[in-house]
């Protein structure tokens, strides 16, 4: 099976699995992902997030929205863009975040089962290697268009 087919359905699988487990919290996983960045980034603006999460601002927006009526962010005016709100996790975002974190970290263990500590170690060292290989071939491109 080829490598990169084989990433992505493994991406695929765990990504499924997180979800049904975010289900059980009450969250889905673009709502997590926006809660999860807003705690390790503080008051960023919807423009900000949707760059971070790798969506666009309006879904964003939708997204927000939903936290916001739940009580799990809080907005306030962007002192630097009237037209702009930067928001932030409430303790009860935080709290939902980190129980889905657990999840997380449940599943991926669960991934990771019959796999040892050195052959982990060696995974995340080769797979970090290619992405710097292809965030290089990004860079390469780009000079060469300039």
């Amino acid at each position: 099976m080829p490598l990169g087919y084989l990433i992505a359905e493994v991406h695929k699988l765990m990504k499924r699995r997180v979800e049904e487990e975010s289900r059980v919290h009450g969250i889905t996983l673009p709502q997590w992902r926006a809660l999860a960045e807003l705690t390790l980034n503080e008051g960023m603006n919807q423009s900000e997030l949707a760059g971070c999460i790798d969506t666009d601002p309006m879904t964003v927006s939708g997204i927000l929205d939903r936290l916001e009526k739940r009580g799990l962010i809080s907005r306030s005016p962007d002192p630097n863009d009237s037209r702009a709100k930067r928001a932030v996790a409430t303790p009860e975002g935080i709290a939902l975040v980190e129980e889905v974190r657990a999840v997380g970290r449940v599943v991926y263990e669960q991934a990771m089962r019959g796999i040892s500590a050195s052959e982990r170690k060696q995974l995340l060292d080769v797979l970090g290697r290619m992405k710097e290989n292809v965030l290089a071939m990004n860079a390469d491109q780009k000079e060469l268009v300039e």
